[in-house]
C-alpha cells in the first residue's frame, strides 16, 4: 500500500527525493517528465497549487502537481504526473490522478487538465480507463541551428536586451495583453517572472525586447541550457507581439534575429513548443526550418455535479 502525502509547497523532505525520480524517468523517457511553471510555485508555496507524492516503503514512487486557474466564471486544475520506472504498471499513476481529481473537487473546480508529454500508448490507455478526453495538442518542434537566413528589415524596429528591475512591469504588462485567456501564459504575475530570473539557466541579453518607434511592441525570450544527448538547445521559451502591430512581419523578424543568436550563444539545437490549433505560428515556424519532434497531449474530464452522477451510476452499473 502507497503512502500519499498532498501539499501546497515543496519543502526539504520532499525536493530531498524528487531529484532521482525526475532523472530517473527522464533516462527511461527521453524527455523531462514535468513542466517548470507548477514545479516553481510549488517551490515558494501557492494556495492554488498542491502536490501529491506517493511513497513506496519510504522511497519516492510517484509524483504529482496540480494549479487551479479561474477561467472567466469557470474553475479548473491542470495537473501534470510521473511514476517511478521502477514502480510503473503496479497503479501508481492511477492513485495519483484519483488524488489530483479528489483535490480538484476541493477546489470546486468544474474539470482537471492533465497532461501527457511524448503521448504514450500507456497514457492513451490510462486516459480511457479514467474518463478523460485529449482536448489539445502541443507540438513540440526542432531544427538545428546551422546557417541561419538574414532577418528582413522592419522599419522603426530594434531589438535590444531586457534590463531587470527596469523592464519587469513592462514585459509583464504586455506578456499578459498578448496572452490574454491562455490557458498557461496569460496570467502570469510578478512572482511568476521573478522566480524564472532567479533560475541558473536566466540571462538578461537571451530576452529580445522589440521595439517599434520607441514603443514595446513585442519579445523573444530565449532558454539555453544543456540537454541529455542533446548537447547546448536553445529553447524560444515565450514569443509574442502585441495586437496592434501584428501583420508587419515582426514575428519573422523576432525568429530569423532569436535563431541568430542562438547561434552566437553556441547553441546546437533550437526548439519550440506550438498549440497544433495555433495555424500560423505552425506555419511560421516551418518556415523558419523547424520539424516535428514529438507530441504533448492534454486530456480533460468533466467535474461537474452532473458528470459526477454519472460516474457514479457506470460504477454501479
Amino acid at each position: 500500500m502507497h503512502h500519499v502525502e498532498v501539499v501546497a509547497q515543496l519543502e526539504g523532505s520532499h525536493l530531498e527525493q524528487l531529484p532521482e525520480l525526475l532523472e530517473a524517468a527522464t533516462r527511461a523517457d527521453g524527455h523531462e517528465p514535468i513542466g517548470e511553471h507548477k514545479f516553481l510555485r510549488l517551490q515558494r508555496g501557492d494556495d492554488l497549487a498542491a502536490a501529491v507524492l506517493a511513497y513506496e516503503h519510504g522511497k519516492l514512487a510517484g509524483y504529482a502537481h496540480t494549479v487551479t486557474y479561474r477561467d472567466q466564471e469557470r474553475r479548473r486544475v491542470s495537473c501534470e504526473f510521473v511514476v517511478h520506472p521502477e514502480q510503473r504498471g503496479i497503479g501508481v499513476g492511477r492513485l495519483l490522478l484519483a488524488q489530483a481529481i479528489e483535490h480538484a473537487r476541493s477546489q470546486q473546480a468544474q474539470r482537471i487538465d492533465v497532461w501527457a508529454y511524448n503521448d504514450s500508448p500507456a497514457s492513451v490507455h490510462l486516459a480511457v480507463q479514467l474518463g478523460f478526453k485529449p482536448v489539445r495538442r502541443l507540438l513540440h518542434l526542432h531544427r538545428h541551428i546551422g546557417e541561419t537566413a538574414p532577418a528582413a528589415a522592419v522599419a522603426d524596429a530594434r531589438l535590444r536586451a531586457f534590463r531587470p528591475g527596469e523592464d519587469d512591469e513592462r514585459w509583464l504588462k504586455l506578456n499578459n495583453r498578448i496572452f490574454a485567456g491562455h490557458p498557461e501564459n496569460g496570467s502570469w504575475t510578478l512572482d511568476d517572472l521573478r522566480a524564472r530570473m532567479a533560475q541558473p539557466w536566466f540571462h538578461a541579453e537571451d530576452v529580445l525586447m522589440l521595439e517599434v518607434n520607441g514603443s514595446l511592441a513585442g519579445f523573444c525570450w530565449l532558454k539555453v541550457e544543456t540537454r541529455r544527448d542533446e548537447g547546448l538547445v536553445g529553447e524560444i521559451y515565450v514569443i509574442g507581439t502585441a495586437p496592434e502591430y501584428r501583420g508587419m512581419g515582426l514575428g519573422r523578424f523576432l525568429v530569423a534575429h532569436a535563431l541568430r543568436h542562438l547561434r552566437e550563444r553556441g547553441t546546437r539545437i533550437a526548439a519550440i513548443y506550438v498549440d497544433e490549433s495555433n495555424a500560423a505560428a505552425v506555419s511560421l515556424y516551418e518556415g523558419a526550418g523547424f520539424h516535428h519532434h514529438h507530441v504533448d497531449v492534454c486530456y480533460t474530464r468533466d467535474l461537474t455535479v452532473e458528470a459526477y452522477d454519472r460516474d457514479r451510476a457506470e460504477a454501479a452499473a
